[in-house]
């Protein structure tokens, strides 16, 4: 079969990053380190960046509206964080030993976020998860856990259970079933996973009855992310709150990506705190972290005045050059920036579903504040199976739209995802929905050749 015109002109626009991404196959599987970055044919490879740009190898310059998924809340090489962390590295970057940044960062997150009384540091987002369902287990004495089907919280097999609402294998919609999204899961993992569905309030109230002594705790993201930023309804949060409180089960809030929607993350907005928070990307200034926080007498399970607390090791957590990294950048991002990035996101969906009427296109932007993802539906989103009806519905669009807003200037995440940050203004988003209009234009015999139901009749 021969190459589609589209992916030609992208290995054109880009041939020092295809002869790298050749050389990376012979160190690396498939090319790449790192799954959830990784594109085909390959991806750019990347030189240089500073605020909301990226310079590759090649001299092309991209809008980064992935901005490291989500971490990069001001960008690249943001002045007080390039500051901070020079003056951290001449004194070194860890200590196995507390920091007065990692103090101070501590107390910033503490004042802001409804939940967190007290926290600990991680190394990644994926820890603090694994911290949180560890604490709950800890406190409860219970054995399974409650996720949505579509959540994702993080790279390990409980975390990534019924990841993918593939139809044939997920169930019913009432009682969805725990299903693996690779061949490394074990089946145990599966059996201590019950699995919810996403925004139906009387479903998940039924679940949590039906499971409630089994269960140590609940884990929602307030917005599902990585099925396409689906924005939880206020009525699904409070009915896990109230359930859970009835039957004394955790409940865990996922903010490593929905932090960012206010100085107190998703939950302030939303008016419903949980038991435990994780943390991740934005309070690390874009280096590495992760972090779970709540109830006083939750997370003092981990104090070692216990006498037998919850084990966590690990030995780059509050190292002292992301604790630097990381103070800087939330102190930047004060209550305006947050109202300020909301807005251009509100603006960047607005002119993108703009694009998409004007093209005749069953394409649609949804999202929260700073989160936009695009979706081949015009169709409600209501859950991560709605979302996954368009994917396949777009099949290899996706990666081809992906693929040519690069090539006009603009960079996301592979699955369309697009967030703003604080190097942003107006004329960023202004020039990304520009890139939609053209990139449409040229996509659009081959949409169709080989996709007319997208089109509207």
């Amino acid at each position: 079969m021969s190459e589609h015109p589209l992916i030609t002109k992208y290995r054109e626009f880009s041939p020092s990053s295809g002869e790298l991404g050749e050389r990376a196959r012979t160190v690396f599987p498939g090319g790449d380190t790192r799954s959830s970055a990784h594109y085909g044919p390959y991806p750019l490879v990347m030189d240089e960046a500073s605020g909301c740009r990226l310079r590759d190898i090649d001299g092309n310059e991209v809008l980064d509206f992935m901005n490291n998924f989500t971490s990069l809340i001001h960008g690249h090489a943001q002045p007080d964080v390039v500051a901070a962390v020079q003056n951290q590295v001449a004194k070194g970057s860890a200590y196995a030993a507390p920091n007065t940044d990692q103090i101070e960062l501590a107390e910033l997150i503490v004042d802001r976020v409804p939940s967190i009384e007290q926290l600990r540091f991680t190394s990644s987002g994926t820890e603090g998860t694994l911290m949180a369902i560890r604490c709950a287990r800890a406190a409860t004495g219970r054995q399974k856990i409650m996720k949505m089907e579509g959540g994702y919280h993080g790279s390990y097999e409980l975390a990534e259970v019924s990841l993918v609402p593939f139809p044939g294998r997920r169930g019913d919609l009432d009682a969805p079933a725990s299903t693996a999204v690779d061949g490394s899961f074990p089946d145990s993992v599966l059996g201590d996973t019950v699995v919810c569905p996403y925004n139906e309030p009387a479903l998940a109230n039924a679940l949590i009855d039906a499971h409630a002594q089994e269960l140590a705790a609940v884990i929602v993201e307030p917005v599902l992310g990585s099925m396409g930023m689906i924005p939880a309804d206020k009525e699904f949060l409070t009915t896990l709150r109230e359930a859970t409180a009835r039957h004394g089960i955790v409940l865990i809030f996922d903010e490593v990506i929905t932090l960012r929607l206010s100085e107190g993350g998703a939950q302030k907005n939303y008016g419903v705190t949980p038991d435990l928070t994780c943390m991740g990307k934005i309070i690390g200034g874009g280096l590495p972290v992760g972090g779970v926080g709540g109830d006083k007498a939750l997370m003092q399970l981990f104090s070692p005045d216990q006498k037998s607390p919850v084990m966590h090791a690990s030995t780059f957590s509050g190292n002292a050059l992301t604790m630097a990294a990381g103070r800087a950048a939330m102190l930047a991002y004060t209550a305006v920036e947050a109202k300020r990035l909301n807005t251009m996101g509100e603006k960047l969906r607005e002119g993108f579903n703009q694009a998409f009427a004007q093209t005749g296109l069953r394409a649609r932007a949804l999202g929260s504040g700073s989160l936009t993802n695009l979706h081949f539906t015009t169709d409600e989103i209501h859950d991560s199976r709605d979302a996954f009806t368009g994917m396949v519905a777009a099949g290899e669009l996706t990666n081809l739209l992906h693929l040519t807003m690069i090539r006009h200037g603009v960079i996301s995440a592979t699955r369309l995802m697009y967030c703003t940050s604080t190097a942003m203004t107006d004329t960023e988003i202004d020039t990304a929905v520009t890139a939609l209009h053209e990139s449409l234009a040229e996509l659009r015999p081959y949409i169709e050749a080989d996709w007319p139901t997208l089109l509207a009749s």
